[in-house]
């Protein structure tokens, strides 16, 4: 991603060495992969929209870098003051604006998997459990 196509689907502008820009990308290309499970890594040639996801991504970064902290209320009768926690503010606001595609391009498995070579017992819908202390459980 260049920094014109960032400027692009952001908004925002940034001037980086072309030095600096490539690590930061590289950074966030995987910091976004992982987050995505993408087991073959960041695509070589990622299409327009994943483009945009990574720009507000890394968007995102740029906003909240630094932003731990943040006073969110003040009140002058008994001094009380809020800071707000950001660490998860990046991910809160990707996941509200760009939940679409992150459920798109996301390969992450959610479901479990039982392994076809476990130990089955009884009468075959029960299976071999070391929680059990090494006996049948119900169910699979």
């Amino acid at each position: 991603m260049t920094q014109d196509q960032f400027t692009l689907f952001t908004g925002v502008t940034v001037s980086y060495s072309d030095e600096d820009w490539e690590t930061i990308i590289k950074i966030a290309t995987e910091r976004l992969a992982l987050r995505l499970c993408m087991t073959d890594g960041w695509p070589d040639d990622p299409d327009a929209s994943l483009l945009m996801l990574l720009a507000n991504f890394l968007a995102g970064v740029f906003k909240y870098q630094g932003a731990g902290g943040t006073v969110t209320s003040k009140s002058v009768r008994n001094f009380t003051i809020n800071f707000s926690d950001n660490a998860d503010d990046v991910w809160v606001a990707l996941y509200r604006n760009y939940g679409d595609l992150l459920d798109l391009y996301s390969e992450c498995d959610s479901s479990i998997t039982v392994e076809s070579d476990a130990i089955h017992c009884c009468d075959g819908d029960q299976y071999y459990s070391n929680y059990t202390g090494g006996g049948c459980a119900c169910g699979c």
